[in-house]
């Protein structure tokens, strides 16, 4: 299986492979086997790694509170599996930094309360 260093939460809309996607309802789908990588940034070069090692869950809907609760009970079954990936959205991702937004700093903290 590959190494997985980053679960990123995709709530852009664009229209990319996932591993999973949540729906509106917190129904999860299986898009793409984990021990696949899928690209997770539209840009040539991958610097960090990204595409090689992350499991990407696409969220559109990650302000309603069903999707919400959904996505949060996958990352809690992922994080059981990969405890040191760190859960980043894929909006904070730069060239060659991350930039952490104040919607994914409050999923990460909802999630630290969880098991």
């Amino acid at each position: 299986m590959r190494q997985i260093k980053y679960i990123l939460i995709d709530n852009s809309g664009q229209n990319r492979e996932h591993h999973y996607t949540v729906n509106s309802k917190g129904c999860m789908i299986e898009n793409t086997d984990i021990r696949k990588a899928v690209k997770v940034i539209d840009r040539k070069v991958d610097p960090d790694g990204y595409n090689a090692s992350s499991i990407v869950i696409r969220c559109k809907a990650l302000k309603e509170a069903s999707c919400r609760e959904g996505l949060k009970d996958l990352l809690v079954e992922l994080r059981h599996h990969f405890p040191e990936a760190l859960i980043l959205g894929a909006k904070e991702i730069g060239n060659y930094f991350i930039r952490v937004s104040d919607e994914m700093n409050q999923l990460r903290s909802e999630l630290s309360d969880l098991p």
